[in-house]
């Protein structure tokens, strides 16, 4: 009696773990629908307004007196449809990141839930700052290295207005979802996961990470590599002179 008493017990302990990982699921889905319906959204609407779109995004190539062609009778079509998409995926990126944050949401607690809804507040904020830089700052000086590029040599430079566009969102986004990264080393100093400290031994390695990302996340050239890599190479040094505040009075054995 007692076994079959225990048999059932376990059972119903295996069917609530099932439950309660199909509720995961289920909220998993939900989420993605809605990033996927803000992306829509916002694609839609970018297309159709995609030449107003385009004459703004192309201000820092226009600054150098470039003009911009279309080698095949598609690519303008092209172009205004992979804008749109690049629009939908720029605009729904921090949508996306404040979902993934508030799907971990119930399994924080006491001070991380007040910690994780700050950062959930500063994460668009700091991915429209990246990309609102990369836009101003970080192409003018891409596009200017690449003008400028050995104009010696009698080759006349014919820049495509489709390679344009998906070089310049390239570096917005990269610049955007790059930027969080100081914000999450942060959280780690705040939730006590790791010390500013512990984190300065590992400096050559993450130098050669973030340079890594920048390469991965930027056209495949060192102007664009180096451009992104400098100015997060420096936030990650400001973030871990602020982090030390954050743990100013450590436990004793924090700082082994």
């Amino acid at each position: 009696m007692a076994k079959e008493t225990e048999t059932k017990s376990d059972k119903a302990g295996a069917d609530q773990d099932l439950s309660e990982w199909t509720e995961h699921l289920e909220e998993l889905r939900r989420r993605i629908i809605a990033v996927l319906g803000v992306f829509t959204a916002v694609t839609l609407p970018a297309f159709a307004f995609s030449e107003k779109l385009a004459a703004f995004l192309m201000a820092p190539v226009a600054d150098l007196g470039v003009t911009l062609y279309t080698f095949d009778p598609a690519e303008k079509f092209l172009a205004y449809l992979h804008l749109a998409i690049w629009t939908g995926a720029l605009f729904s990126a921090p949508f996306c990141l404040l979902q993934i944050g508030l799907f971990v949401w119930p399994a924080l607690k006491g001070k991380e839930r007040g910690w994780t809804l700050a950062a959930l507040l500063v994460v668009p904020i700091l991915f429209i700052t990246g990309s609102a830089l990369a836009y101003r700052f970080l192409s003018p000086v891409v596009l200017r290295f690449f003008l400028r590029f050995a104009s010696g040599d009698g080759i006349q430079q014919l820049w495509g207005f489709r390679d344009y566009l998906a070089m310049l969102y390239a570096l917005m986004l990269a610049a955007g979802l790059l930027l969080q990264a100081p914000l999450l080393l942060l959280c780690s100093f705040v939730l006590g996961i790791t010390t500013p400290k512990k984190i300065a031994r590992f400096r050559p390695h993450i130098i050669i990470l973030i340079f890594l990302a920048a390469g991965i996340c930027t056209p495949p050239d060192v102007i664009s590599q180096v451009a992104l890599g400098v100015p997060l190479y420096l936030l990650f040094e400001l973030t871990l002179f602020i982090g030390r505040f954050f743990t100013a009075r450590p436990a004793p054995d924090t700082w082994d």
